[in-house]
């Protein structure tokens, strides 16, 4: 699968999957946003772009701190999108602006925006230091850039069940995408490649209990990971999704299903004399 059929499997299954972010097994979405605001010293009158916002959980959480400033969030994805207006007006929220782009050409001038976020999206393209440069080229001098990424021991063990069982269905699994950028170690070397300074990555966990199978299975079916599963016969579906709710069982107490769920967010400065 090369670069451009990855791009469009990930836009046809984020399109696929828009409207199930809100559900309370997917919860790491609705809560990680809070975080981004206290990292990020606002003033209160920033210019702020959210980049591949989603269904923009840290585009609205951002915006309540922003009396006099404004965000922008941007997203290739139509569905997910049309969840983002939606939560927007359910908040009342004004001051946010969602728009249709493509997060690996952001079509706005370079040195626009005072800060630039991007939750748990850097780890899609393939080259993500070029990527993390160009979302770099759009902040102004001195300005802060922001990116969550999973931890590495995220979804364990439930996410490796998953993976195993599928490849044993003959499925072409690709690299994971997002352990490339799975430790504090691999976000702060990206941030120094990308020409930023003032590093840090912090590590917060979100971990919770998931009522039940049925849980888990909503985040693979309304998350990245249905695109995977789709491709499976629908016999192989019936099989796979029986034996693989069967292995989560087994991790099952009085509590619930624990999904471990560590985040990373990792901010740096643009330098003063960065020409990016």
């Amino acid at each position: 699968m090369d670069h451009i059929e990855l791009k469009e499997l990930y836009k046809n299954t984020f399109n696929a999957v828009s409207d199930g972010y809100g559900h309370s097994a997917m919860r790491f979405f609705s809560e990680t946003p809070n975080q981004v605001s206290s990292f990020l010293n606002l003033r209160g009158d920033e210019h702020v772009i959210d980049v591949a916002t989603g269904t923009g959980y840290v585009a609205l959480a951002i915006a309540k701190y922003l009396p006099d400033g404004q965000v922008t969030g941007i997203d290739f994805s139509e569905g997910m999108l049309t969840q983002a207006i939606k939560n927007k007006n359910e908040l009342g929220i004004q001051n946010v602006t969602f728009v249709e782009m493509d997060m690996q050409a952001i079509d706005y001038k370079d040195n626009n925006f005072d800060i630039a976020v991007s939750a748990f999206s850097i780890f899609f393209v393939e080259d993500m230091e070029k990527q993390l440069i160009h979302i770099a080229s759009k902040v102004k001098a001195g300005g802060t850039v922001l990116i969550t990424t999973f931890f590495d021991n995220a979804f364990t063990p439930l996410f490796n069940l998953f993976i195993n069982r599928l490849e044993n269905y003959g499925i072409e699994v690709p690299s994971i995408a997002w352990k490339r950028v799975a430790t504090k170690e691999q976000c702060t070397s990206l941030f120094k490649e990308a020409g930023l300074q003032n590093i840090q990555c912090k590590q917060k966990d979100f971990g919770y209990y998931l009522k039940d199978v049925s849980d888990w299975w909503y985040i693979i079916w309304n998350g990245g990971f249905r695109g995977l599963v789709n491709q499976l016969s629908k016999n192989d579906f019936i099989k796979f999704k029986k034996e693989h709710l069967a292995e989560i069982k087994e991790f099952a107490s009085d509590k619930g299903i624990w999904l471990e769920m560590g985040v990373l967010y990792t901010l740096g400065e643009k330098k003063y004399n960065n020409t990016n």
